[in-house]
């Protein structure tokens, strides 16, 4: 999901100048997808934007809330899978917004 949202506003290109934004670029970032030697199928390093690569189901939202509570003026996106929306991790997660606003 996030790999798509950079292509469709520009950022991928960018980075990735042969990924070009049209039906060509389109093709080429398509046959790359989760491909030996292409980009993963999950957000990783290389992917602009990404600030972390888990690896390990159930700590995407922990993370996000983590840099939010060291800048608390940080606007943060965070993409939970559906892998790991049913692990107890981010079940706990859901919970850290008490200590943002604990009113």
């Amino acid at each position: 999901a996030v790999v798509s949202q950079v292509y469709l506003e520009g950022t991928y290109t960018d980075y990735y100048p042969t990924i070009t934004e049209d039906l060509e670029g389109m093709g080429k970032l398509f046959k790359q997808f989760s491909f030996p030697g292409g980009i993963p199928s999950h957000v990783a390093p290389e992917t602009p934007g990404s600030m972390h690569e888990g690896g390990e189901l159930g700590y995407s939202l922990s993370h996000a809330f983590g840099a939010v509570l060291d800048k608390p003026d940080l606007i943060v996106a965070c993409v939970v899978g559906d892998g790991e929306a049913e692990t107890g991790p981010l079940a706990t997660s859901w919970h850290s917004n008490k200590f943002l606003d604990p009113q």
